[in-house]
Parts: structure tokens; C-alpha cells; sequence
């Protein structure tokens, strides 16, 4: 029966896309945040109030998220954005836009303005949703396209975000891992799911629990089985199975003017496009843990003397230097972050210089306070890791995120019931 509903909406639609196409990503694809233009910059889809924080909100609710990005070429488009809805591990769902939504299913952004008073020309986009034209009526993993519908409909980029439900009640805690391989490299996280007035037919197969280590989408712990069921409650507590590698606090640099050396900032070239020289990093692996507050690896775009970071801020080249001899390993090291849009990438890959004896890359990066680390992914395990340059330490202030999936046998999609978000901040 939904079968057949699912052909007559086709139908019905098949007018509207002839007129506006959106881009279609094929049933069962792996979606991820991607950049598809050169020209997108400064990519953030954040809740209102933070830009340093997780992309979701709860459903049926007046919170909203905040999309902005800039275009670096100088006219300003009629964009539009579609949203995909996914399963629970990002693949595209089987579910129709008009299954999960309220409204439109494609729309423009009208809220556009020109950079000023800026060496690079640009224009910035803002989106706010949901919004009048649309709301969301089904829970679970999204990804918003936004798109160029004079241009064939060229995706500029893709960002992934969450609508949840508040109806389980998740505990979860931070703590150091109890093999002692990993007690002071690692950190654990136990799990306990009460599912109160929601009915499941098989825990093992219908939930699906994901970890997130902070906005990390590199190595979330995603296959998670309950060591112990009872009557609505799922118990998960492992020690090697539900341990992340703890990492360290986030190296950070400062590039709020260009008009004087800001923090870790040791030179500004000035040119058509200013280049900053930060300070070498060096390798923390081999030396003692040690505090120092972060933005957990997020960036905040600013500048000192004006007042609009929004139009005002330029983009500058910022060229990072790790200091540390080739690895043993072979493999490829990278420099991660909001500010390489967590993704590992050749847009994050550093190359080693023989000359200056470091590991070196530039990136073109709006003006701001940033955070950042390096990971490197050994040939052999394949598997980034904070571990040979800034190492491990059990100390480290780390934000987890739990979420909880339950199958829907009716309309085929993983349903967001629960979200927990946890922190080892002032626990050890």
C-alpha cells in the first residue's frame, strides 16, 4: 500500500521537477559534509545561539539552525537548498521529501549580503530553519544540499544535522577506560537507554546506538550491541568496545587582525591576499598533559576593528608548520577541524619540506579565532589518530555526543527517539 502511494506521488511531482530540479542522491548512498565548490568558504551550520556546537534540535520545537557560508565569486545567485533524509548511518533513507515534510521541499535563501571593504570580493548567505516554508515531521539524520539551479543545479556543498525526539531517557558517562592498556590513554562511555511508554520488536536489531567524540565524524562508535536487556532498558557497558582515544586539548591561533601579530601569529605578509606565518607547532605526544581551555575544535569568524565579521572579516592564507621529523609509518598526516570542515582530505594533507624540516600546508581562511589538531592515518591501520603528534592523555577535556535509533517497520527509517550529550571536562 505505501508502495503504491509512493508511485502516485511521483506522479504528482513529476511537473514540479521538470520545472525545479534538485540534485538526487540515489537510495542507500552515503551522504558526509562535502564542499563541491572551490568558490564556498567558511562553511557553518550551527544552532542559533552557537557557532560551537552540534548541528541539531529537537522536533516540534522553536529551536532552529543557522547556515553560513560565503561565495567567493563576486554576484550574488539565487541559491536554493533541499534537505535528504538518512538512516542512521548516513545512508539515503527510503523516505520522499513530502514523508518527512511539511511544505516546500526546495527553496531559495534570500538572505544574502556583499563583503566590504575586503582585498577578497565575496558574498555571505544565511539561512535560518526551519522556517515559515517548511517544518520537519519525522525524526532522524538530514542533509541539507544547497545548490545552484542556473548552473544545472551544481551542488556547492552538503552538511549534515539531527532532528530528535525527547522521548527515551539516556545516562550516560565519561571515564577512564578499565583495561589497562588504555586507563590513561582512553576514555569510556557507559551507556544506559530506558525506553519508558516506546515498544521495540528485537533490541538487537532495531536499536542503533552512535557516539560521536565531539564533532568528530571521522570515528564514531556506531555498532554497539546491549550487554544486557530487560524489560524497556538497554544496558551497554563494555571497556575496549565503547573507548575512544582521548586525544588532546586543540592547538588554536588567533587571525582577528591583520593589522598587528594576534596570538601564535609570528608574521603577516601583506599582498593582493595577506599571508600569516603561525609560530611552528611541535610534537605534544612524548610530553606531559597539560590544560588550556578550547573551543573543541570549532572556529568563531571575527575581526578587532570592524564590526561586522559577517562582511567585514577577509580571507587570508594561514600557513602552518609542524616541526617533527618524517614518521617511521608510512602515511599521510592532516590538519582537522571545523577549519578543513572535519574532513580528511588533499584539501587537509600536509607535505613534508626537506628544507625547513616540517610538515607544511597554507589554507584560505576567513579571519577568526580557530581550533585545530593533526591526525595522522598509518598505510597499514588506516585509522586517524591524534596519537603520534599530539598524543593521548586520559585528562582531556572531551564532549561526547550519544545518540539512540529505533527502526520504524511502518515507514522503513531509523527514528531519532534520544540524544545525550556528555563531557569529561573537570572529571579527572
Amino acid at each position: 500500500m505505501r508502495n503504491i502511494f509512493k508511485i502516485i506521488l511521483a506522479m504528482f511531482f513529476t511537473f514540479f521537477t521538470e520545472v525545479i530540479a534538485q540534485p538526487e542522491w540515489n537510495y542507500g548512498q552515503v551522504l558526509e559534509d562535502s564542499i563541491h565548490s572551490i568558490n564556498a568558504k567558511s562553511v557553518l551550520l550551527t544552532p542559533a545561539e552557537s557557532l560551537v556546537d552540534f548541528p541539531l534540535f529537537p522536533i516540534n520545537s522553536s529551536q532552529i539552525l543557522r547556515l553560513q557560508f560565503d561565495d567567493l565569486q563576486v554576484n550574488a545567485k539565487d541559491l536554493m537548498y533541499s534537505f535528504t533524509h538518512c538512516n542512521a548511518n548516513w545512508s539515503v533513507s527510503d523516505l520522499h521529501s513530502s514523508e518527512f515534510l511539511n511544505g516546500f521541499a526546495d527553496n531559495y535563501i534570500y538572505n544574502y549580503d556583499f563583503s566590504f571593504t575586503t582585498k577578497q570580493s565575496y558574498v555571505h548567505y544565511e539561512l535560518a530553519f526551519p522556517n515559515n516554508d517548511f517544518t520537519f515531521t519525522k525524526t532522524g539524520n538530514y542533509v541539507i544540499t544547497v545548490y545552484d539551479p542556473e548552473a544545472n543545479n551544481a551542488v556547492l556543498f552538503t552538511k549534515r544535522f539531527m532532528v530528535y525526539d525527547t522521548r527515551l531517557i539516556i545516562g550516560a558517562k565519561v571515564q577512564q577506560a578499565t583495561l589497562a592498556e588504555g586507563r590513561y590513554t582512553d576514555h569510556e562511555i557507559d551507556l544506559t537507554v530506558r525506553f519508558t511508554n516506546i515498544d521495540y520488536v528485537n533490541p538487537i536489531q532495531d536499536v542503533h546506538v552512535a557516539i560521536y567524540q565531539g564533532h568528530r565524524w571521522d570515528n564514531p562508535i556506531t555498532d554497539l550491541r546491549p550487554s544486557f536487556v530487560e524489560r524497556k532498558r538497554l544496558v551497554y557497558d563494555f571497556e575496549e568496545e565503547s573507548s575512544f582515544e582521548a586525544g588532546n586539548e586543540y592547538r588554536f591561533f588567533d587571525t582577528k587582525s591583520v593589522r598587528f601579530n594576534t596570538e601564535r601569529v609570528q608574521k603577516i605578509i601583506y599582498d593582493s591576499t595577506d599571508l600569516v606565518l603561525l609560530y611552528p607547532d611541535y610534537p605534544r605526544a612524548n610530553q606531559a598533559y597539560s590544560f588550556y581551555p578550547d573551543i573543541e575544535g570549532y572556529y568563531v569568524p571575527n575581526i578587532l576593528e570592524k564590526n561586522n565579521p559577517n562582511i567585514e572579516a577577509d580571507y587570508v592564507w594561514v600557513n602552518f608548520c609542524l616541526k617533527q621529523s618524517p614518521f617511521v609509518d608510512e602515511g599521510s598526516l592532516y590538519i582537522y577541524g571545523g577549519l578543513t570542515n572535519w574532513k580528511i582530505d588533499e584539501s587537509s594533507l600536509l607535505e613534508y619540506n626537506k628544507e625547513a624540516e616540517c610538515y607544511e600546508t597554507a589554507l584560505l581562511l576567513k579571519q577568526g579565532y580557530y581550533n585545530y589538531t593533526y591526525l595522522y592515518v598509518t598505510e597499514k591501520a588506516q585509522n586517524p589518530s591524534t596519537l603520534s603528534v599530539d598524543g593521548n592523555f586520559y585528562q582531556t577535556s572531551q564532549d561526547y555526543l550519544v545518540l539512540v535509533y529505533l527502526y520504524d517497520y511502518e515507514y522503513g527509517y531509523d527514528r531519532l527517539l534520544g540524544v545525550q550529550k556528555v563531557s569529561s571536562n573537570g572529571m579527572f
